[in-house]
């Protein structure tokens, strides 16, 4: 969602080791410091703005950094407030990576379809429409450990974690939310166990051209966990890299999840994973359709990507890689006791895009079309969707 705006000039401070091609010499003392506005858009939560700042400290033995820190404020003129702090140790505890990260996020006008494939039929595109919105706030943490049981050089990884948060519901009095009173009404604390493995035969990983990564993640939900509601969460994803010529790269992902128990209606747009998503719809899932459109206990999506880089230049002395993206998106839900519609029926987005990239900071610009709706919306960001 985030956009750091000078980022492209600064990345060689906060791009990890893996994600370069020829890494610099490994600090051994001292420390690097970063500040850096931001800036982002997207037709889904409008405007955004605010800062974000980055601390690495080195210590012998200790790569790429022994400890890093980072801090973020933002907003949007939407209502979406996102703040967070974040530590990083890739080796505090012998071979073991130790993340962790605390944060609040507050959305005034967050998205409620409804459950299943074809949800809120009579929706006719304004996002606004309090019929379709609640407001939220969510503080919370998680933490995680994460390791190379094999070696560092070998592809398989495995992590556990914990994450917990406060969901605070409020739904406004004519809305769908209010008239349907799914199970998550109250909110309530959040307590999850995490875990899972992949394996990662990628060649880079900020911007991949090669190879390819598999997950197997599990969230287990339930009063052992300080969660008021029993569920568990699973989620199988699948991304590949093939590199066509030295310019052109296909890029595929494939995502599976599923929710089994009592589970609350703000868990039904949430994926798993070392890298979460939402959906069905918005900018991590299907783009072109509105965020969070479709929500129910199975999700699925597929996104492929065509990736062309166009030319390198320089900037302020700065070496810069631009690139266009052509890409098709597809997802849909189940969800027990609504009508799904034909298993066929999966929900389309189509566009492109451009890449500006240094390193590993990639900027993203996207426009897309539902062929579904015909409706059109607009993403910039940073990082690769995948």
């Amino acid at each position: 969602m985030l956009l750091p705006v000078t980022a492209v000039l600064l990345a060689s401070l906060s791009a990890s080791p893996a994600a370069r091609a020829r890494p610099a010499p490994v600090k051994t003392s001292g420390f690097d410091a970063i500040a850096i506005p931001l800036v982002s858009f997207s037709s889904d939560q409008g405007m955004g703005y605010g800062a974000v700042g980055g601390m690495y400290l080195y210590g012998a033995g200790k790569e790429p950094y022994a400890h890093a820190l980072s801090a973020q404020v933002f907003f949007s003129n939407r209502g979406v407030q996102s703040h967070s702090l974040r530590y990083d140790g890739p080796r505090l505890l012998g071979p073991l990576r130790v993340e962790g990260r605390l944060d609040y996020r507050r959305e005034l006008r967050s998205p409620f379809f409804g459950a299943g494939n074809q949800s809120a039929p009579e929706f006719r595109g304004d996002v606004n429409n309090e019929l379709y919105n609640f407001d939220k706030g969510t503080p919370g943490f998680w933490l995680r450990l994460r390791g190379h049981p094999f070696g560092e050089e070998h592809p398989l990884q495995s992590y556990v974690g914990y994450g917990w948060r406060h969901m605070r519901v409020a739904a406004y009095e004519k809305s769908l939310l209010s008239r349907e009173k799914p199970l998550g009404m109250d909110g309530g604390n959040m307590g999850q166990l995490l875990a899972g493995m992949l394996w990662d035969t990628r060649d880079n990983e900020s911007d991949p051209r090669e190879g390819g990564v598999e997950e197997l993640s599990l969230r287990i939900s339930g009063n052992a966990t300080g969660n008021r509601y029993h569920y568990v969460g699973l989620t199988l994803s699948e991304r590949r890299y093939f590199a066509l010529t030295s310019r052109l790269t296909l890029a595929h992902r494939m995502t599976l999840d599923l929710l089994f128990g009592d589970v609350p209606f703000y868990e039904w747009s949430n994926t798993g994973g070392v890298n979460v998503s939402e959906g069905i719809g918005g900018m991590n899932s299907v783009r072109g359709i509105e965020r969070n459109r479709f929500a129910g206990n199975i999700k699925a999506f597929m996104n492929t990507e065509l990736r062309y880089q166009a030319a390198q230049f320089r900037v302020f002395g700065q070496p810069l890689k631009l690139g266009a993206v052509a890409f098709m998106d597809l997802g849909r839900v189940w969800h027990p006791g609504v009508a799904d519609g034909k298993w066929w029926h999966w929900h389309p987005g189509v566009g492109g895009g451009v890449r500006f990239s240094r390193r590993a900071a990639v900027i993203r610009m996207d426009y897309a079309v539902s062929t579904g709706s015909g409706r059109q919306r607009c993403y910039v960001t940073f990082g690769q969707m995948f």
